[in-house]
C-alpha cells in the first residue's frame, strides 16, 4: 500500500471517527454534563465535514504527483 493509499485511509477513518462522536455526543442526554459535551460534539462533526473535504482535496491534489 502506497503512502497516499494510507493517508486516504486515515483520513476516512479519522472522519468516521469524529462523526461518531459527534453524534453520540449531541444525543446524549445527562443531567450532569451540560452544554459543554453538546458544543464538543457540534466541533466534532465540524472537524468530521472538514476531514472529509480534505480527503477530496488530497486525492485531487496528488492524482499526478503520489503514484
Amino acid at each position: 500500500m502506497s503512502i497516499k493509499g494510507f493517508h486516504l485511509i486515515f483520513i476516512a477513518i479519522a472522519a468516521l471517527f469524529c462523526a461518531g462522536f459527534g453524534v453520540w455526543a449531541l444525543f446524549f442526554e445527562e443531567q450532569s454534563s451540560g452544554s459543554g459535551v453538546k458544543i464538543f460534539g457540534g466541533i466534532t462533526l465540524t472537524a468530521s465535514a472538514v476531514l472529509i473535504v480534505y480527503g477530496f482535496y488530497f486525492r485531487r491534489k496528488s492524482k499526478d504527483i503520489i503514484v
